[in-house]
């Protein structure tokens, strides 16, 4: 993928996509008392980074 002039792997950007969405994903869900403690668990985030990278590489670069 061409960015500004340089070419990253798919991978790579599928994994900084994931590790941002689930940053954002996560504080959300700590703004909230009730899943205050959710939002805390390491667990949730490498789950989410692993499922939003995997879903970002399937949709936009996998060619189906």
């Amino acid at each position: 993928m061409n960015v500004i002039g340089v070419y990253f792997p798919a991978w790579l950007v599928s994994a900084v996509a994931g590790v941002v969405i689930a940053y954002v994903a996560v504080s959300i869900l700590a703004r909230k008392a009730s899943t205050r403690g959710l939002a805390q668990s390491g667990l949730l985030f490498c789950s989410l980074t692993l499922g939003v990278g995997l879903s970002v590489w399937w949709i936009f670069f996998s060619r189906f």
